[in-house]
């Protein structure tokens, strides 16, 4: 048994040598759950050695070239806010190439208590049922081990189906999240041009691309982003069939490339209202909605709201 402690002991200081933070180099700040933990190495060494959550796997992945953590969701069947809800020490959506993230094998968030008491305020606060509650199953060798360490680990609780909590995020990525709740994507499809310079697919120069396209079949509804109220539709140069919706707080937001357009001017609309189909209407090389955004008359990247 004491040579299985070692053992462990040592694998788990491996580990943590080798693990590239995904972390930004900002200044972690003790809070919530991520206060348990000294450090991310820390945090992925206790999570790789020494929790497991019963009909939960967790994986590890390395970031490779060309990674982003939308496509690391996607890739497992999770959504970004799971891999928000575990990575407890990301300040930013960076994927940086080599670091570590954990990606757990069901949707839902993690949380720690320091005792099975706990659990019942985990309940209140997301609205979980018994069943969504997953707690940490501690392997035999954890406690013997934890007899040599002068450290007291918490206990890890999986919550399913849960969205992460502001509080349990660097500041700067609470307030992405906060900014991301006022907006909502007008359609289901592949987003498959981003926000800046890109190599132009017509002209094939390099571009400033004002906006995110996304990729669906020629057809598919297109919904408002946000409550609003339709400033201007129809057709507008580069654009083709189009409408632009101005809604509070200074925000605006245009939809291009239609093949129909349903919205009319004056005309108030909540958010996920039918306002058009998608087509490929004005410059474009196959069906798509384009999809720009503005504060304040300054453009603003989509993917701050969209992710």
């Amino acid at each position: 048994m004491i040579k299985k402690i070692i053992t462990l002991l040592i694998a788990g200081g491996i580990f943590s040598a080798l693990v590239f933070s995904c972390a930004s180099a900002k200044k972690n700040t003790d809070f919530s759950s991520r206060s348990y933990f000294g450090s991310e190495a820390e945090y992925l060494d206790f999570m790789k050695e020494r929790v497991r959550f019963p009909g939960i796997n967790l994986n590890f992945v390395t970031v490779e070239k060309g990674d982003n953590f939308w496509k690391i969701a996607r890739q497992y069947g999770v959504n970004i806010d799971t891999l928000i809800g575990i990575n407890l020490f990301w300040n930013d959506l960076k994927a940086r190439e080599g670091c570590m993230v954990i990606v757990p094998s069901e949707q839902g968030v993690v949380e720690f208590v320091n005792d099975t008491s706990e659990i019942s305020s985990l309940k209140e606060i997301y609205g979980a049922a018994d069943d969504e509650i997953v707690v940490q199953r501690r392997p035999l060798g954890d406690f013997f081990s934890d007899m040599f360490s002068e450290k007291k680990y918490p206990i890890a609780v999986f919550i399913k189906e849960a969205r992460p909590v502001a509080r349990n995020m660097s500041a700067d990525l609470a307030g992405r999240f906060r900014l991301r709740e006022m907006f909502r994507s007008p359609l289901g499809g592949r987003f498959s041009s981003f926000f800046g310079n890109r190599k132009h697919p017509v002209y094939r120069s390099t571009r400033f691309h004002n906006g995110i396209d996304i990729a669906a079949p020629y057809g598919t509804y297109i919904g408002a982003s946000r409550n609003g109220r339709v400033v201007s539709t129809g057709w507008m140069g580069a654009y083709g069939k189009a409408v632009i919706i101005e809604h509070d707080n200074g925000y605006r937001t245009l939809y291009g490339h239609m093949s129909v357009i349903y919205a009319k001017p004056g005309q108030q609309v909540k958010a996920g209202k039918l306002i058009g189909k998608v087509g490929s209407t004005g410059l474009s090389t196959g069906p798509h909605l384009h999809f720009t955004l503005w504060h304040n008359g300054r453009l603003l990247n989509p993917m701050d709201v969209l992710w």
